[in-house]
């Protein structure tokens, strides 16, 4: 995380692998980040600890490729190089629902 005068302000580690995608969510409270280590991470910027990891069995089988977050906080909508898309719930880290239909990486996604 980076303050306005381009410095560092708070590093996080967590992911095996780059982080190829990652938003606040509009009410600033937490940072959803994901990566190519087949993660979705979801962190505290006060404290910068890892709240939530999202991984195995429902979720992605490849690398992270997009992430939208809803404009109510509660959601966030992750692609993937395994043509996957799902949403998973913020607060608890479960995954609520999937879409399997693509059969190619997903690159994009808007809500």
């Amino acid at each position: 995380m980076w303050n306005t005068d381009n410095n560092a302000y708070k590093t996080f580690f967590g992911h095996g692998s780059p982080v190829t995608c990652g938003d606040f969510t509009p009410d600033g409270k937490t940072i959803c980040t994901g990566s190519d280590d087949v993660s979705l991470r979801i962190w505290s910027p006060k404290s910068g600890e890892t709240i939530h990891v999202v991984r195995g069995h429902p979720y992605h089988t490849e690398g992270l490729t997009c992430m939208a977050i809803t404009s109510d906080s509660t959601v966030a909508i992750t692609g993937s190089k395994d043509g996957s898309v799902h949403m998973v719930n913020i607060k608890n880290g479960k995954v609520i629902n999937s879409l399997a239909a693509h059969t190619d990486s997903v690159h994009r996604g808007m809500i």
